[in-house]
């Protein structure tokens, strides 16, 4: 059979069936009980790219996120990875979901999404969102999602259309998203000095916005 159509409209297709599989998933996820309890320390495992693997870094907001709460964080980032961008190894989100499933934690945290700027449409990072939320849900974790943060106006349009793909897709599938733009989470200040990452007070910053926000959403 020939199918006829433009690239574009194949990827619309595609994102729209999977993102009605995803929401389907997150309702069967949402009806598991939670088998943490109040005395219990929260565990979670981060996904991410440079900015939480770390650049040139003594220590990364997920360590830090750990000292601070006493809470169980395992940090799977890599760097140049994203939700198309397989970090010059194969491992974009979806990889580095599937290995922090296996740290069964209570909560699988994504964090990033800069290194998929590049591409010419944001539809692929439509498609890698949902893969990866639900691999997620799926498999009966909370997932959470943090925008790609920048630290100047104005915001490269590339940067903003990445943060509204995955922001639709979080919302569509009523996973919690954290807008890391607006307002920003990082200043120029706070970047290392060729902007290929936060500095160490960057990082300390990062992990105060994101611990205070991931605290809101779980006690929900």
């Amino acid at each position: 059979m020939k199918v006829v159509g433009s690239p574009r409209t194949m990827w619309v297709i595609v994102f729209n069936v999977a993102l009605s599989a995803l929401v389907a998933a997150s309702v069967l996820a949402a009806s598991r009980p939670d088998e943490s309890g109040p005395d219990i320390p929260l565990s979670i495992a981060v996904v991410g790219d440079d900015y939480s693997a770390g650049v040139q870094n003594r220590s990364v907001w997920p360590t830090l996120m750990a000292q601070r709460t006493g809470w169980s964080v395992a940090n799977f980032a890599q760097p140049n990875a994203g939700y198309v961008a397989d970090g010059q190894g194969g491992h974009a989100f979806t990889y580095q979901v599937d290995r922090a499933k296996g740290a069964n934690t209570r909560v699988i945290l994504i964090v990033g999404g800069l290194n998929d700027t590049g591409l010419s449409s944001p539809d692929p990072v439509g498609i890698g969102a949902i893969d990866a939320i639900n691999k997620i849900t799926l498999g009966g974790r909370r997932a959470l999602v943090v925008g790609p943060t920048w630290f100047e106006r104005p915001i490269p349009e590339s940067v903003v259309d990445v943060a509204e793909a995955v922001r639709q897709v979080a919302e569509d599938a009523g996973v919690p998203y954290l807008d890391a733009l607006e307002p920003p989470l990082l200043t120029r200040a706070q970047m290392q000095p060729d902007l290929s990452g936060p500095t160490d007070a960057g990082q300390s910053v990062l992990a105060d916005r994101i611990t205070e926000w991931v605290r809101s959403e779980v006690a929900r």
